[in-house]
């Protein structure tokens, strides 16, 4: 247990987690004293089936979901964790090749370090629609709270150095060619430490379970497995043995008009599209991942 600075309240410390919020007051603090900044959240805008009926328009988009999966498929759990992230405001100089670039960036920093490798790692993030953070809406939302084990010292360094990257892609983009940058004289580093709410729902089609991530907040889906219609993967099964067909007939051809460069291109594409199709028949699910995230 640690003592809420604030209001004296005993907190309780996951293994790791550094950065801390009190129960009582939902002031958050570091385990070392260090400075955490504003305190926001996102709000649970979306129950928990309106997220599913939602969710089942948006996979209804892909050609492979079967067409009865708005009927048939069923929601069967739903979690929400409040997951936190340190969300920067950085501004000023930026050295580049052509000399000093004054730019800004927003970027985010996950402070739960359980997200990295994941479709949340790169969430796209926003102040908008925050407001300050309350204890007692996660409880009554029925959320639980990721343990922050990445403190403010460590997401500085990251935040600077996708800072760094957010400017170089602009620059690139600007002049046509790839750009190293890095930073120099900030005159602006403001952090705020955010909790954005997040559902991780399991849904049944077809007696085989699947599962999606969703942002409570705006309804955002982050991930997905999709259930693949059989008659797609039969059409694709199809595909792949005429794409083989094709590419066998093209190789003869070539071969017997003496078109040596036709029987070696034509063939080999063909036969890439049929190993795609093949892959397409055999896949039973679709995932969609960081369909939301920041490229």
């Amino acid at each position: 247990m640690v003592a809420c600075p604030y209001c004296g309240g005993e907190v309780e410390r996951q293994p790791g987690e550094v950065v801390l919020t009190c129960p009582y007051c939902g002031t958050a603090f570091t385990v070392g004293g260090g400075e955490v900044g504003e305190h926001l959240m996102g709000r649970v805008n979306y129950a928990p089936h309106r997220i599913f009926e939602l969710f089942k328009i948006w996979a209804l988009r892909f050609p492979e979901t079967p067409n009865d999966f708005g009927s048939e498929a069923r929601l069967t759990g739903c979690d929400l964790t409040f997951y936190p992230y340190w969300v920067y405001e950085v501004a000023g100089s930026f050295r580049a090749a052509g000399g000093l670039e004054v730019a800004a960036a927003e970027v985010a920093v996950p402070a739960c370090s359980r997200v990295r490798g994941t479709p949340l790692e790169r969430l796209k993030l926003s102040l908008a629609g925050k407001v300050y953070y309350s204890h007692r809406y996660v409880v009554q939302a029925g959320g639980k709270l990721a343990a922050a084990d990445v403190g403010p010292e460590e997401a500085d360094r990251a935040a600077v150095s996708l800072a760094e990257a957010v400017v170089a892609r602009r620059l690139s983009g600007r002049l046509g060619r790839s750009v190293a940058v890095r930073a120099e004289g900030l005159e602006k580093l403001v952090r705020r430490l955010v909790h954005v709410p997040v559902y991780s729902c399991a849904y049944e089609y077809g007696g085989r379970p699947y599962r999606f991530l969703a942002d409570a907040s705006d309804s955002r889906v982050l991930y997905a497995e999709i259930p693949v219609e059989a008659r797609f993967r039969a059409a694709a099964l199809a595909g792949a043995g005429s794409s083989f067909a094709l590419a066998a007939a093209s190789f003869a051809l070539g071969l017997a008009y003496g078109l040596p460069a036709f029987a070696l291109v034509t063939p080999l594409a063909l036969a890439g599209v049929g190993a795609y199709c093949l892959y397409k028949a055999s896949a039973r699910e679709v995932v969609v991942k960081e369909f939301f995230a920041e490229g």
